[in-house]
């Protein structure tokens, strides 16, 4: 490992000074930065230096790439990273972090070689690791580029006051054969003001999945082949804050191909919960395969549950705006399909919705007002 005049000092200054963080003058004393090129050297560098740049190396099989960062750390990937191939759970990649930035330069890959793992059944299959666990408070993680993650790739917990920003996640060597599956973009779960923007996702599950928390906001996506800009909640049976997703802003946002654009699930076998105040505006989307827009509260967590298929009131979605969506489908897709339990949908709206399809929308228990 190497000690080096950080070259991007202006870059991170700006980044710290635009979000509203601490200033990086308030370091005063570091004033160099650790070049880490062998995957032996990350205790150290972490351990000694708040500005950590991540040079070309393998990560072995079976063993995670461990940020335990330090308050106010920068890390900076500036080289390829291949993480070796092994039958195990993971994750690639664990980052615990406060107040901290992470980026990467341009043309860095971090390669997690999911071909070697796809089997067409995903979760059901062998043991994949996630690439991405992660838990950050007042930080960015901006310009990462993601290639062939073995499954979900970013798992973002117990989180506030983050965004990400200008990420590739490319797997589209997954839509071949055998077939990749359960590739979810950006899963969160339990996250406080989020912001997720101005990336790119070709995938075979959700482009971004909100589980559960408040305050967030996803602008700008471009998501390919995958299952939508979605939420999904009603995951456990004993929490209902773990159940509860509110005030989320969905926009400006394009969609091609792949199963439905635009998901909203509520869980028949979790405990009681809420989703409320959401709003999705200024969607577009082309040649979706099942769903234009799909929203319904009978999802059951395969393969175990023994819920019965119909819709539940244990999550009430309530105060939905859909304004400005447009697109087209597929011959085999329904347009609109909603599904809702009796007393379980309040307080909705549409507005400009325009979908191409042959086919009808097909609404049952819609909230009074929803013309479907």
């Amino acid at each position: 490992m190497s000690v080096w005049n950080i070259s991007l000092w202006f870059t991170i200054l700006f980044l710290r000074q635009g979000f509203g963080w601490r200033d990086l003058k308030s370091r005063g004393e570091i004033q160099e930065g650790c070049t880490v090129t062998a995957f032996a050297d990350i205790p150290f560098a972490i351990e000694e230096c708040s500005i950590i740049v991540m040079g070309s190396f393998e990560v072995p099989g079976g063993q995670i790439m461990e940020l335990n960062l330090r308050d106010d750390t920068t890390v900076i990937f500036a080289g390829n990273i291949t993480f070796g191939h092994a039958e195990w759970e993971g994750p690639l990649v664990a980052i615990n972090a406060s107040n901290a930035i992470i980026l990467s330069e341009d043309d860095v890959i971090l390669d997690g070689q999911g071909q070697l793992y796809w089997d067409n059944v995903g979760e059901f299959g062998s043991s994949k690791p996630f690439f991405f666990v992660m838990q950050l408070h007042n930080s960015i993680m901006t310009k990462m580029h993601i290639l062939n993650p073995p499954m979900h790739c970013v798992i973002l917990s117990d989180s506030s006051n983050v965004e990400l920003s200008d990420w590739v996640i490319d797997s589209e060597a997954g839509d071949g054969t055998p077939r990749a599956k359960n590739t979810d973009g950006f899963d969160v779960w339990n996250g406080t003001n989020i912001v997720i923007r101005n990336s790119y996702v070709f995938n075979q599950d959700d482009c971004v999945a909100l589980r559960c928390g408040a305050n967030m906001l996803v602008e700008d996506m471009t998501c390919y082949h995958g299952h939508g800009l979605s939420l999904s909640v009603g995951f456990t049976t004993d929490s209902s804050e773990q159940n509860t997703l509110e005030n989320v802003t969905i926009r400006n946002s394009f969609l091609s191909g792949g199963r439905q654009a635009i998901h909203i699930k509520t869980h028949v076998d979790g405990g009681p919960g809420l989703i409320r105040n959401i709003t999705y505006s200024n969607i577009e989307f082309e040649v979706v395969g099942s769903y234009g827009v799909i929203i319904h509260e009978n999802y059951r967590d395969a393969p175990n549950s023994t819920s019965p298929p119909d819709p539940k009131n244990n999550v009430p979605i309530v105060d939905l705006t859909l304004k400005n969506i447009k697109g087209t489908t597929l011959d085999s897709a329904v347009p609109i399909y909603v599904l809702c339990a009796e007393e379980g949908c309040f307080d909705w709206k549409f507005n400009n919705i325009m979908i191409e399809s042959i086919n009808k929308n097909n609404c049952t228990a819609a909230p009074e007002g929803i013309i479907c």
